[in-house]
């Protein structure tokens, strides 16, 4: 299966989620903070970090953080496991580069199942440099790299927010439901995966590129239906 690295203050809830994901097959490394996380990380190269945000010195947030500003970890997948639930936590935790966020108690089932999702999506060798482009309207997102231009200026996305414009834009014209974008783009089976996921990548997505993101030319709320770019 897969080499995860948990990191937890907690050394309860670190023994807890070891034992969780060594039952699911894969190896685990344990770092009881922030510092010796990012030491693990380094030297060890797991194939996915789950991460608390609350711990002394470096937080979670931070530790993500320093993970997407180097180049040889930027597409390390990293999932938040932590008490903080409220919808600011969760905003808070994806803009730093988080691909996932999970709020503490979880079910036991749901962790590896979200672990799957993220390993099935990691990055590896997977970017085409002769790939076409989407294009719809003032929108051309390139179909592997995380780029795209909004009338003529480039914006980079994040892997998951391009994932997510990309479903968009292949159904444009129709609404696609916040349930289908999140087995489309997050891969995860049905009932799975807090809809918030979904409403913050929306949010980030158009703070990048909506000229108004209070009046959303590209990406529209389709009342009951989810979320469509029209044509």
């Amino acid at each position: 299966m897969a080499n995860i690295l948990a990191v937890d203050d907690e050394a309860q809830v670190l023994r807890s989620i070891g034992r969780i994901l060594e039952d699911a097959g894969h190896t685990v490394e344990l770092a009881s903070n922030g510092e010796q996380a990012l030491e693990l990380i380094k030297q060890q190269r797991p194939d996915l970090v789950v991460l608390d945000i609350v711990m002394p010195e470096i937080d979670g947030v931070e530790v993500c953080r320093r993970i997407r500003a180097d180049p040889f970890l930027a597409k390390l997948p990293v999932i938040f496991l932590t008490a903080k639930g409220r919808p600011n936590d969760i905003a808070h935790g994806l803009d730093a580069g988080g691909d996932d966020y999970l709020t503490k108690p979880f079910e036991i089932l749901e962790l590896p199942a979200r672990i799957r999702a993220l390993l099935r999506r990691a990055p590896g060798g997977v970017l085409d440099p002769d790939a076409e482009y989407l294009e719809i309207r003032k929108l051309k997102l390139h179909a592997s790299r995380f780029e795209v231009w909004v009338d003529g200026q480039l914006f980079q996305l994040t892997p998951i927010e391009h994932r997510l414009l990309h479903c968009l834009m292949i159904h444009a014209g129709q609404p696609v439901a916040t349930d289908q974008l999140l087995m489309s783009v997050w891969e995860y089976p049905a009932g799975v995966g807090d809809p918030k996921l979904v409403q913050v990548h929306i949010a980030n997505l158009r703070a990048k590129i909506e000229p108004n993101t209070s009046a959303p030319q590209y990406i529209r709320n389709v009342r009951g239906h989810g979320y469509i770019v029209d044509v």
